[in-house]
């Protein structure tokens, strides 16, 4: 068994890991990155099928050229801010069907909202006027913070703190509550703001409003755009960063154990050729940073290490999975009326924002006369750059859970998702008629498909549940610190999912895993 030193190994080359990863090798740090599949990214990322290329699910982040976003500074310090084509995604998404009706836009800037929501919901206009002010007043608090700790400004800390004490008294709130206060029973503004529930949660009951706030008020803030040439750029891009600085990216390796020194901490990483699972090598760490899920990261550990770690995240619930319909046409979407990138569809049987925990049950059996909540993205709509001469993508995606494909044969499980791409391409062929017949190719991915690729406990996208805190100390696990020393946490599973969350995460990683270096060799020194 050969081995290596490295001041930090990474385990998982995500979003999360890749960020860490490129910010502690630009430092000066001998960093290697160890990944089992045979390309970057995770979730981040982009794979071909036949001449359909296939992002594994939908990806649009808040615009990080916006200084207020805290992904502006990570991309700035690596050099990759103005490297990537962030493609423009206007309105934010459109809505219809259910308790919404006819298709409402969500446009991008927080006036543009109250404005919207007002002309088509006069009724509650004050109420809309209230909730979307409480997001910007947020919104603003969070841009006032990060753009204070990048520009080491004390009077926009004191600001964004300012801003942000009306927070402090919605802390345990759920989006269905601060919903309730202000809409009472009236679904319409309801589904108009949170149409895309679905990418954050599947309860509205469950999900923490300041979070749902945040998210959604970045985007509202500063408008969506997606990484021309499809998600897989960016992460290849921090690859570089990587490699560029004399750091290490190895595929293909799949790490099996993290083994603590006599003092109980994270020292040596080892891994294997994750095909031929034999090869085997030891890497000497000062630090580990683990771009995985913490039931993963449990399986490597040893006791009593193993179980410290595993009680740290005990019992903490897990965010959504997804099904993704990826459709590759012939022919322009826009032919037969397909314009618009974002849509969200709302089932006729829908008739308030509280039942989408019924959508995602409805892929437990094959498709009858009720479909689930679904997504639209038609990449042919932006400047995706993912067509390159083959079929446009559009994808159907939605909320999907594992129980959801329980005990059915690898032959069954096939027939039931073609079955659903079926359903799918019949429900978009009666709202674009000629849809069906210029589909060319088709690929359908469930939540077994996201396990598998993503190597997360019950296909997981996010990493945990954003629910609401029991109470305001949220515990010392929430954070990519974890009970082991020189252990860290660099994906969504140490603070929060999508591309922001990841990667700012992975950034806190980076921090953390540089200062326990520092303290080391002040230590010796």
């Amino acid at each position: 068994m050969s081995e290596h030193a490295f001041d930090v190994v990474v385990i998982g080359a995500g979003l999360g890991g890749l960020t860490a990863a490129a910010t502690l090798a630009k430092e000066g740090r001998k960093v290697c990155v160890l990944e089992r599949n045979h390309a970057v990214g995770g979730a981040a990322s982009t794979f071909k099928i036949g001449a359909l290329t296939v992002e594994p699910s939908l990806h649009q982040t808040a615009d990080p050229r916006d200084p207020a976003q805290p992904t502006h500074a990570i991309l700035r310090r690596l050099g990759l801010l103005e490297t990537i084509e962030w493609a423009p995604v206007s309105p934010f998404y459109t809505v219809r069907g259910g308790p919404i009706g006819e298709a409402f836009d969500l446009p991008v800037g927080f006036s543009a909202v109250r404005e919207a929501l007002a002309a088509r919901f006069p009724e509650s206009a004050a109420a809309s006027d209230a909730l979307v002010s409480d997001m910007e007043r947020l919104s603003d608090g969070i841009a006032d913070l990060v753009m204070a700790r990048d520009e080491h400004s004390l009077k926009r800390l004191a600001r964004g703190a300012i801003e942000l004490r009306g927070a402090l008294g919605q802390w345990r709130l759920s989006l269905h509550d601060a919903f309730e206060r202000a809409f009472g029973e009236n679904e319409g503004p309801r589904c108009a703001l949170a149409g895309n529930l679905a990418y954050y949660a599947d309860d509205p009951r469950t999900l923490r409003w300041l979070f749902f706030a945040a998210a959604q008020g970045g985007y509202l803030r500063s408008g969506g755009v997606y990484v021309k040439g499809g998600s897989r750029v960016l992460s290849l891009k921090l690859a570089k960063v990587v490699m560029r600085a004399g750091g290490a990216v190895r595929l293909g390796r799949d790490a099996t154990a993290i083994v603590s020194d006599e003092f109980g901490r994270a020292a040596w990483v080892r891994h294997v050729d994750a095909k031929s699972r034999g090869d085997e090598e030891a890497l000497r760490a000062q630090v580990v940073l683990a771009n995985c899920a913490p039931s993963v990261v449990a399986d490597m550990l040893d006791e009593p290490a193993k179980g410290a770690f595993a009680a740290a995240y005990r019992g903490r619930p897990l965010s959504t999975s997804l099904f993704t319909a990826h459709f590759g046409l012939k022919v322009a979407p826009s032919k037969f009326g397909l314009t618009h990138y974002g849509q969200i569809v709302l089932p006729a049987w829908m008739r308030a924002l509280d039942e989408t925990p019924l959508s995602a049950k409805a892929l437990a059996a094959d498709p009858g006369e009720r479909l689930p909540i679904y997504g639209i993205a038609n990449y042919s709509a932006i400047d995706s750059g993912l067509a390159e001469g083959g079929p446009a993508l559009v994808t159907a995606v939605g909320l999907d859970r594992l129980d959801n494909w329980a005990g059915l044969t690898r032959e069954q499980e096939k027939a039931r998702r073609e079955r659903w791409l079926d359903c799918f391409q019949a429900a978009l062929d009666r709202d674009y008629p000629g849809f069906a017949s210029a589909v060319a190719e088709r690929q359908f991915l469930n939540a077994r498909s996201m396990r598998g690729f993503l190597n997360t406990p019950e296909g997981a996208v996010y990493g945990f549940a954003p629910s609401p805190p029991h109470s305001l100390w949220v515990g010392p696990w929430r954070g990519p610190r974890t009970p082991i020393p020189n252990l860290f946490l660099a994906s969504a599973f140490g603070g929060g999912g999508g591309f922001t969350g990841a990667m700012m995460t992975g950034a806190e990683a980076a921090e953390m895993a540089a200062s326990q270096l520092r303290a080391r060799v002040a230590a010796v020194t």
